[in-house]
């Protein structure tokens, strides 16, 4: 890359195109989504590794992969296009407009009914409204929001340390719980160190969950928990917890969805050494939130204050 000024190189475009390219996997995709020329698209990335002396993609029969520094320049590149967006949202209140869209992520830990009252009850206000809702793990939501792709998430949260640059608001403290199937061989487990001989289901990439697991077997001198099933679908961890004599690691607020309750699983395990956790409210401190955004969320804070009030959690 120049020594000089890096926007005299790199441009928005190129960073709208290599995003374009992780979102479909191919470049004939992303050319057809851009309105591009297959050859202008490869032109426009080659550029763009060009101006940053880094190979960016891995081409192959089967797609497009990025590289490590490709990922990193992801990263800042969706970054950039939320603060473009979110720019974009202010000139037009300025205009006298309205920002007429909201993004929240949500875990798939948490429990998720007093999510869908807050939207059903702003939507009802603003039916112009557009919210779009992303459910993933803890890590991939913490990411989401750092790069200003949700304005907010509700997820839970243990330690902290990962989160200093970000506003944590708890919503709820509840328990974390082991569960596992209606009947289980287990259900009558007195210490984790009898669930030691089970498979374990946990998310695919590191969250409170999934974190957990580790830990508890560390701390309590056991060997590894066999895990051999990892999955990020909430609703394929709840289905297989109910099909299997897998057991998982939930939060017990969760086990009041009609989703969960109506798959047949149960707590198997809820002693020590498993804690409490806070579910919370997430979002970035350097960035303000639109008004209907800081709305959405002071309504979630409502309904799981309501939640908490029904369930005593």
């Amino acid at each position: 890359m120049s020594d000089g000024d890096p926007w005299s190189t790199i441009r928005l475009h190129q960073l709208r195109d290599l995003l374009a390219v992780v979102e479909t996997g191919s470049l004939r995709a992303a050319a057809r989504q851009l309105g591009l020329t297959q050859p202008s698209l490869t032109k426009s990335l080659r550029q763009l590794e060009e101006q940053t002396a880094l190979a960016l993609v891995v081409r192959s029969k089967h797609g497009v992969t990025l590289t490590s520094a490709g990922q990193r320049l992801v990263e800042h590149a969706r970054a950039i296009e939320s603060e473009i967006r979110r720019t974009a949202q202010d000139l037009e209140l300025l205009r006298g407009g309205a920002v007429q869209s909201v993004s929240i992520g949500v875990s798939m830990a948490a429990a998720l009914s007093f999510i869908a009252r807050a939207a059903e009850s702003l939507l009802a206000r603003e039916p112009g409204l557009q919210v779009q809702i992303f459910e993933g793990v803890q890590a991939k939501l913490i990411a989401d929001v750092r790069q200003g792709v949700v304005d907010f998430a509700v997820m839970p949260v243990g330690e902290r340390t990962d989160l200093a640059d970000l506003r944590v608001r708890p919503l709820f403290h509840t328990r974390i719980v082991v569960v596992g199937r209606a009947g289980h061989p287990c259900a009558s487990a007195q210490s984790l160190s009898d669930l030691s001989g089970c498979g374990w289901i946990t998310p695919r990439r590191g969250g409170v969950l999934d974190r957990m697991v580790e830990r508890v077997a560390v701390d309590m001198q056991l060997a590894p928990f066999r895990r051999p099933v990892q999955c990020d679908s909430s609703s394929l961890y709840w289905e297989l917890l109910a099909r299997t004599d897998l057991v998982g690691l939930a939060l017990e607020a969760k086990l009041d969805s009609r989703t969960v309750a109506g798959a047949g699983v149960r707590i198997v395990y809820a002693g020590p050494p498993l804690p409490e956790v806070a579910v919370a409210l997430v979002h970035r401190a350097d960035f303000p939130q639109s008004a209907l955004a800081g709305e959405l969320a002071d309504r979630c804070r409502a309904e799981a204050a309501t939640y908490v009030g029904r369930s005593g959690a």
